[in-house]
């Protein structure tokens, strides 16, 4: 609680004396500021409550109007996020046990016992108490809207890994928070050519994770129609350029492979792609364009093809991969990470997967992931492919 601000509290209660004995408390027992504003019956109270805000409400449950927990109840639901502490002369501990487990915070007894130094100290815990619960019954609404999104974002990631003929498809992400800002994709397109897209949105959170579906959204859109991958990237980045406003902005790398899996093609904003031939050769595909969502005027442009031939394969990665780090001063590196492809460039996508990712998680060792790591292997159909 900030006990620079004040405490305003509404004391409903109909007997006058009653009534100034509590104001006398709060003076004596209040060691902040606070205000109070007077109520002597339940239709009074709720026109208070109507025309300002108040941190806590006194409640005496027996008025003119009401009675009983009823009285509680009605408050309550017109009381917002005030916190409630019950002054009654009813003994009955139920009474008290069951306003407790309605809601409120406090339940006093009016009498001798009734004291300056009672009454501060409830009013202070009450407040805090009540602060307490409001701070954790909105992390739990976040936390469940997170956890929603989290959900929805998981069922974007491609299920089927291998459904086009002559190549083997394998992809994974891992998160490093509970909303990611990476993703890849596979889409099959009008021409029967299949694209396979990695994307990698700066920053981390909510906001790196609802761009990330909006990009992902746009590529699948104008995977559609019939533009080059040239025209798509530019237009997703006229898009995304609107958006972002440059707060944010996507690295992203789209493979395109004809409907035989015998030749790539490719547009890369800044993100390079890696060709491992058959013989452990590896070609860097890379342009000179820049991320998504900088310049809205960049035009991108479809790389000449390659062949992709029996026993070749397309690695792409995201960088927290290849900045994987256990000190933040040595970091796994892009060279590694082919290497590793390399050397396991004979075995199935699926396994080739894995050893990037175990590479990944052993170099970085206890330290916490602070990166999403996202992973695409393409492999040509083979023998133990």
């Amino acid at each position: 609680m900030n006990n620079a601000l004040p405490i305003a509290i509404l004391l409903v209660e109909d007997s006058p004396t009653a009534r100034f004995h509590a104001q006398v408390c709060l003076k004596k027992g209040l060691s902040g500021k606070y205000s109070v504003r007077e109520a002597d019956s339940l239709a009074s109270a709720l026109v208070a409550l109507d025309e300002s805000k108040v941190d806590l409400v006194l409640l005496d449950l027996n008025l003119p109007d009401s009675h009983g927990l009823d009285t509680f109840r009605k408050l309550a639901h017109a009381s917002g996020n005030a916190a409630i502490v019950i002054i009654s002369g009813d003994t009955d501990e139920r009474t008290a046990v069951s306003a407790v487990r309605l809601g409120a915070q406090d339940y006093i007894v009016k009498g001798e016992d009734f004291t300056p130094e009672l009454l501060g100290r409830t009013v202070h815990f009450a407040v805090e108490r009540n602060a307490r619960h409001l701070l954790e019954k909105e992390l739990a609404s976040v936390r469940h809207d997170l956890e929603l999104a989290d959900t929805i974002q998981q069922r974007l990631y491609p299920r089927n890994e291998s459904q086009f003929p002559n190549v083997s498809l394998a992809g994974r992400c891992s998160s490093a928070t509970q909303n990611g800002g990476d993703f890849y994709d596979y889409i099959t397109r009008f021409d029967g050519s299949l694209m396979v897209v990695i994307g990698d949105v700066s920053g981390h959170g909510i906001g790196p994770a609802m761009m990330m579906v909006e990009s992902r959204a746009f590529v699948r859109a104008l995977a559609s129609t019939q533009m080059t991958l040239g025209e798509i990237i530019t237009q997703v980045n006229r898009l995304l350029a609107d958006d972002m406003q440059q707060q944010l902005f996507v690295t992203l790398f789209v493979a395109s492979f004809n409907a035989e899996g015998t030749e790539l093609s490719y547009c890369s904003a800044g993100h390079p792609g890696y060709l491992v031939k058959s013989d452990g050769c590896v070609v860097r595909l890379e342009t000179d364009n820049p991320p998504l969502g900088i310049n809205p005027k960049e035009q991108f442009c479809e790389c000449c093809a390659h062949q992709f031939e029996r026993g070749d394969l397309l690695a792409l990665f995201t960088d927290g991969i290849s900045e994987a780090t256990c000190d933040h001063q040595d970091f796994l590196g892009d060279r590694r990470v082919v290497e590793e492809v390399v050397m396991g460039r004979n075995l199935p996508a699926t396994r080739i997967l894995d050893s990037v990712f175990m590479l990944a998680q052993n170099f970085n060792g206890n330290a916490i992931q602070h990166d999403d790591r996202t992973a695409v292997i393409v492999k040509t159909q083979s023998s133990g492919c």
